[in-house]
């Protein structure tokens, strides 16, 4: 969406996404159980936000969901790993990208679809899967470039190792959850604004 700062509705839509975001942080509404694992989900507002506004809102947002991030990080650690997220290289830098990244593949999808009466379905499904990976790949690659010897000896294992257990056990559902609530709420908001304007 052109003009993001003109636009009462654009602005209406990143304030929600921002509100759900932190919501979704203070609650355990962030997680979904996934029988021995949880996928998280609170970086899915800052995808649709990516897809649906286009890549300033999307790094408008990924970079409120990083600052979220990081006050957890500060206030409440809770898991292992949630002392090194107090650096902002890690917690932050990463999920500015997450909506930008979000937004192009969106795009580049859809224009690959221009014809299909399924491109806004195929595209905003790939968005969500894009953004997420985008998610767990910038930050393992932060974490292994700033604290890959200090996460081994918190976690025991090589970082390899760790990386295959994330992306096959936690990063692949989170993916598929992240594409399946992105296409759901972009088409039912690209509906509605279809819908308003006429």
């Amino acid at each position: 969406m052109k003009n993001l700062f003109k636009s009462p509705r654009g602005l209406a839509f990143l304030g929600l996404m921002l509100a759900i975001t932190i919501i979704m942080d203070l609650t355990p509404l962030g997680m979904i159980p996934l029988g021995t694992v949880s996928a998280t989900i609170i970086h899915i507002p800052t995808i649709i936000t990516g897809v649906v506004l286009g890549p300033v809102a999307g790094f408008i947002m990924g970079t409120s969901l990083g600052i979220v991030g990081l006050i957890h990080a500060l206030t409440r650690p809770s898991a292992i790993l949630d002392p090194l997220f107090m650096n902002p290289l890690v917690s932050v830098l990463p999920r500015m990208f997450i909506g930008v990244v979000a937004y192009y593949a969106f795009y580049g999808i859809s224009k690959l679809f221009n014809k299909s009466k399924f491109k806004n379905t195929v595209s905003t499904f790939i968005g969500g899967i894009a953004g997420s990976l985008t998610n767990t790949g910038l930050v393992f690659l932060m974490l292994y470039l700033l604290y890959a010897d200090k996460v081994v000896e918190l976690i025991g294992e090589a970082f390899g190792k760790i990386l295959l257990i994330v992306f096959t056990t936690n990063a692949v559902p989170e993916a598929i959850i992240s594409g399946i609530l992105t296409m759901s709420v972009a088409l039912a908001y690209f509906r509605y604004s279809k819908t308003v304007s006429k």
